[in-house]
């Protein structure tokens, strides 16, 4: 499997995992749901923070419209 796809398919299958715990565990599949299903979100929230914190060259410079 290609280096670059390993991180979305682990999420992917990570919030698979929890939906199903959700569905078919009962009460402790909901706290698996909440960890599994949450971490994507945590992923994503992460890298945007990231992104809007470092500094990328030309691409950080604020655009002056006339």
């Amino acid at each position: 499997m290609d280096r670059c796809l390993t991180a979305p398919v682990l999420l992917a299958a990570a919030t698979i995992t929890g939906l199903l715990a959700a569905l078919l565990w009962g009460s402790v599949g909901q706290y698996v749901a909440w960890v599994t299903v949450g971490a994507p979100v945590l992923v994503v929230a992460g890298v945007w923070v990231r992104c809007r914190t470092r500094k990328t060259g030309q691409f950080s410079r604020p655009i002056r419209s006339k």
